[in-house]
């Protein structure tokens, strides 16, 4: 039994000392190296100092043919060549976000028809505006009279007469988008879009009698932007500011003896306009700016009835940004 074994083991034998037939001689070549690689000693430190030695790859390039010793990068580890796809981080350099805060000294201005009311006070005012490259954006400003708006006039307290003199405050807010509609040389048109929420008090303290306003609804401002010198890295714009909304208004009062509210509706509008410089990261803005608010009819136990009640600030004001 052992016989064929045997003769078997040493055919091979010879076959493998004397190439097999039919065999290409390159493949014996190729085999015969890799043996000897395999056979060669292995030195894992100097394998790590040539890698070390290696200058780092820039794989956000497009991917060079493959050459002797050195495969090409796989797929999943090459960013697309193509400005705008594959994955972005949330912001980067070239997507900055701008923080800007002003304050502002004006007057505010309340009226009411079929009423006495009707007087202005000196106000200041304050704002905050963050705006980012994306077109996200979020506008914040807050504003309070003097003590003396009504200096002067009577009011019914729900008692008795008292004097109408009056504070004036509130704060607006707007979060909304930035939309780049135009952009022709240096003439651009940015439009803002989005709700406003504000709430605007008038409190007569000593008649002890508060009235408020709280309003909700759609705004759309533009802002007519000529670049009047400078470049990306330093400019000076010359800004519009054109807006307006339309919303709905709750009503509320409160007096010695009681309390009471109505809904109604709300409507306004803004001019302005500003020198608005940056210089490297940092920015400046001068300008001035105009709001006027209408409310429409209301009917409540102390006010009466009254068909437009309008409530209007203007201020001119100074404001630093930076960029981040």
């Amino acid at each position: 039994m052992r016989t064929p074994v045997t003769l078997a083991l040493l055919l091979l034998t010879a076959c493998a000392a004397s190439g097999t037939p039919g065999v290409d001689p390159a493949w014996n070549e190729i085999q015969q190296h890799r043996l000897e690689r395999l056979r060669e000693p292995r030195h894992p430190d100097d394998a790590v100092i040539a890698l070390l030695g290696r200058p780092p790859r820039d794989l956000t390039q497009e991917p060079k043919p493959a050459t002797a010793g050195r495969p090409e990068p796989k797929i999943d580890q090459v960013l697309p060549a193509v400005a705008g796809t594959g994955p972005r981080p949330f912001r980067t350099a070239a997507q900055p976000i701008t923080v800007r805060a002003s304050g502002g000294i004006g007057n505010v201005r309340a009226r009411s028809r079929s009423s006495l009311l009707d007087d202005r006070e000196q106000a200041g005012f304050a704002r905050v505006a963050v705006d980012s490259a994306t077109g996200a954006a979020v506008d914040a400003e807050l504003w309070s009279s003097g003590d003396d708006l009504f200096a002067g006039t009577r009011i019914n307290d729900g008692v008795d007469p008292a004097d109408a003199d009056a504070t004036l405050y509130g704060v607006d807010v707007f979060p909304h988008v930035r939309l780049d509609t135009l952009h022709e040389g240096p003439f651009s048109m940015p439009l803002r879009a989005g709700l406003f929420a504000d709430w605007q008090t008038l409190h007569h303290a000593p008649a002890g009698v508060q009235r408020q306003w709280i309003a909700l609804g759609p705004r759309v401002v533009l802002e007519p932007t000529l670049r009047l010198l400078g470049d990306d890295d330093g400019w000076l714009d010359l800004v519009g500011r054109i807006g307006g909304d339309l919303g709905a208004a709750w009503f509320d009062e409160s007096f010695r003896n009681g309390d009471d509210g109505d809904v109604t509706s709300r409507w306004s509008g803004e001019l302005g306009a500003s020198l608005r410089a940056q210089v490297g990261r940092m920015q400046a803005e001068l300008g001035y700016g105009l709001h006027r608010t209408n409310f429409g009819v209301i009917d409540t136990d102390l006010f009466g009835y009254h068909g437009l009640t309008e409530l209007q600030r203007q201020q001119a004001f100074f404001g630093l940004g930076i960029r981040f």
